[in-house]
Order: C-alpha cells, then structure tokens, then sequence
C-alpha cells in the first residue's frame, strides 16, 4: 500500500482512495496500519522483558542496522549512478555524507536528497520519502520505555489514565505534548496510542468482522463531521485486529520478514523507475518497484537483520555471567575467610 500510494506522489496523481473522497491515501493507512500494529507489538516487548536496557537495545537492532545499510547504499552506490555530477564531483561533495549521518540522527530534520540524484524525475528529487517516519517510532518507543520504567505500563486503569491524558493533550494543547514535535506525528502516535490500549486490554476488546463493518459504516456517515478522524481510526484499528486473528494465513512471513526492509527500499526503487520509465501511471511503477524493492529487503533480512537481531540476548547474557561472576567471588571471599 505504501509503495502503491507512492507512486501516484511520484508521478504527480492521486491513488484512489483519495479520489474516493475518504480524506486519506493508501500510503496514510498502511502507515496508520503499522503504528497500530507496533503500538500492540512493542508493548507487549516491554511487558515482556520488564527492562528497560533490554527493550532498548531490541529496539536499537531493529531500527538502526537496515536503516544504516539503506543509508549507505542509498548514498554511495545508488546516488553515484544516478547523479548528474561526476563521480570525483559526487563523492567529493560534503552533503553525500552529510545524508547519511544527519538521518541516522532520526530527528525531523531530515536529509531527502542526494547532489544531482533523480533532478530530472518528473515531480520529486527526493531519494526516501518514507523515512519520515521513523523519528515518530523511535519518540513512541521512548514513550513505552517511560511508561515501563514508572510502573504505568504493568498497571491497566493507570496506563489507560495516561493514554487519555495524552489523547487529551494531543488534540487540546498539541504543542506541549511531550516527544511530538511536529503535527503530522500526532496522527501516528494516536494509532500507536491505539495499539498500546489494545495490548493491555487484549482479552476484553472484542474482534471481528461484524465489528469491522458496524465502524466502516459509521466512519462512513461521520465523513462530513469534525469527529470522522477518530472514527476512521476505530474502523482501521478494527479491522486490524479482525485480519490479524479471523483470518488463518500464517505462511506470508516463512521465507523471512522483509517488511521493514520492503518499507526503507520502496521509495528509492520506484525513483528509479521514474528515471528510467517516468511516463508509467503509478500503478505500473509501483509494480516494477516492488520486485527490486523485495529483492533489496530479502538481502537486508538475511544479511543485516537477522544477524544483528540474534543479538538480543546478549545484555542478558552478559548481566548473568556478570552475577555469576560476582557469586562466584563472593563465595572464594567467604571460603578463604
């Protein structure tokens, strides 16, 4: 969705959902998917390890290794075939780096383009659009780690509390709402709001498809009304939460989760094919994007991603050799004495 909704930005169109009247694209919704679905996942990862260093640096491996690879191959291979400059020009240029460690940085000012990379695409210059929002999960992530560490987290009616409280604020006082600097996060932390709500009270909230087309329905009618955004939410949240549990498909994730890898390499892949095919209508170069796209992330999978997440337990393990250790002093101490 993300990659169709993209290529009617490329091109210079409109998908068509947009055209449905509906106030969103295809790219908004899978992104409002995601921040649902990472609301409830990262949740129970916490919960799970009930530490914070833990949770940390299972977020860090995450994020940061496919983000670094996307970056470097983003700026040192793919921009060096399709600048306009030299190659000594390109390479020489402080902004290549600059690319590179200035987005590694996930705050919301970004780098999107490359000197010279994709000028003459028929709308944008940017090389990856869809890295915008990545700040916004690592802010949701340091909000569940606070909520965790307080206690908030492990507590139903007080974590509910909180996520009023910050509900409250982000549609009344949005500016002082803590780790949401700019508007358009606001919308994303609302669905991961939904997720985190949905985790911790996951054996209550009811699922299914009857629900799923009682909300569509309502969201339906509440179009013209000022409240449609959050009924649109509920809708998308149910449905969610309906694909995920009613339907028995499990075999899409067997060869390896490609997902992340398939959101960083979209958008750079289909600038390609701008390049080279700008007179495709968006759906054409959504189709043409998404085999290298798959192909970029099944590398970055198995290459970078899994390898680096194998290394979650390591603090774990390496706390327990430190009390084993330290035991094991304790108790010489002891016997010499």
């Amino acid at each position: 969705m993300v990659i169709y909704g993209h290529g009617a930005a490329i091109i210079g169109t409109r998908d068509v959902l947009a055209r449905w009247g509906w106030g969103v694209y295809s790219g908004d919704i899978a992104v409002y998917i995601f921040f649902v679905v990472s609301g409830f996942m990262i949740t129970g990862s916490y919960l799970r390890r009930r530490h914070l260093g833990d949770f940390i640096w299972a977020r860090v491996l995450r994020i940061f290794p496919a983000f670094l690879f996307c970056m470097l191959i983003s700026a040192f291979v793919l921009g060096a075939i399709y600048t306009e400059f030299s190659a000594s020009a390109y390479f020489g240029n402080h902004e290549v780096v600059h690319y590179v460690m200035q987005n590694l940085k996930l705050q919301t000012n970004m780098v999107w383009d490359l000197p010279g990379v994709f000028i003459h695409n028929p709308v944008l210059t940017t090389v990856n659009g869809s890295i915008w929002t990545l700040p916004a999960e690592v802010r949701m992530y340091l909000w569940v780690g606070l909520a965790g560490v307080l206690g908030v987290l492990s507590r139903k009616w007080l974590c509910t509390l909180l996520l009023l409280a910050l509900v409250a604020c982000g549609i009344f006082q949005p500016a002082h709402l803590l780790w949401v600097p700019v508007p358009s996060f606001l919308r994303l932390a609302g669905y991961f709001a939904i997720g985190v709500f949905c985790y911790i009270h996951r054996y209550r909230i009811p699922v299914g498809w009857p629900y799923v087309a009682a909300l569509v329905v309502a969201a339906y009618l509440l179009r013209p009304t000022a409240i449609y955004p959050y009924a649109f939410a509920l809708a998308l949240s149910a449905f969610v939460f309906a694909f995920a549990y009613c339907i028995p498909w499990h075999g899409f994730n067997r060869f390896g989760d490609y997902s992340y890898g398939i959101y960083l390499w979209g958008f750079p892949m289909q600038q390609v094919i701008a390049h080279h095919f700008p007179s495709l209508p968006p759906i054409g170069n959504a189709l043409f994007a998404f085999m290298p796209a798959l192909v970029l992330a099944a590398i970055s999978w198995h290459l970078i991603e899994k390898p680096c997440l194998s290394l979650k337990s390591v603090p774990g393990r390496l706390l327990a050799r430190a009390i084993i250790h330290y035991r094991s002093l304790v108790n010489d101490r002891r016997n010499a004495s």
